[in-house]
């Protein structure tokens, strides 16, 4: 059995419900999930789940900052999960196919992003946040096994 991490995000949380069946009927099984506010704690480790991302996008785009707008600054929720697959083909190339592109205005139809997020990078960088793209997926195994090791001790 194949496993994953995967993550509503903030903007997702209204569609709850909806994603993870849509999940669900596409044989994924929630194998553990848990629904939490963002305090300091979970910011922690946000800022390690995204070390990489940090370190690629650079200084000037200023994504730590960005982050805690789009996470902290607010009463936001999001939703870690552990994700199995059983059946034929890579659990990567599956949930990233239902989550689609980062940008959900590119994404395909009947995608996730697509599907529950209406936003764009000129409106979330006039808002100085991030991109709402409503779910995170594992872009490979080895992000998954990461990801899966950094959220555990939340996901018990």
């Amino acid at each position: 059995m194949q496993k994953t991490f995967m993550m509503i995000k903030p903007d997702g949380i209204k569609n709850k419900d909806e994603i993870i069946k849509i999940l669900k009927e596409n044989g994924l099984k929630i194998e553990k999930i848990k629904e939490i506010n963002v305090d300091m704690n979970i910011m922690k480790v946000l800022l390690d789940h995204y070390e990489e991302v940090i370190d690629n996008m650079g200084k000037e785009f200023n994504f730590v900052g960005k982050m805690f707008n789009s996470f902290y600054f607010g009463d936001f929720k999001i939703i870690p999960m552990e994700v199995s697959y059983s059946g034929n083909g890579d659990i990567i190339n599956l949930t990233r196919k239902l989550v689609g592109e980062t940008n959900p205005s590119s994404a395909d139809l009947g995608t996730l992003r697509k599907t529950f997020s209406y936003d764009s990078y000129d409106k979330a960088d006039g808002e100085d946040r991030l991109l709402n793209n409503v779910i995170h997926a594992s872009d490979s195994q080895e992000s998954a096994k990461k990801e899966l090791g950094l959220w555990g001790d939340i996901l018990h």
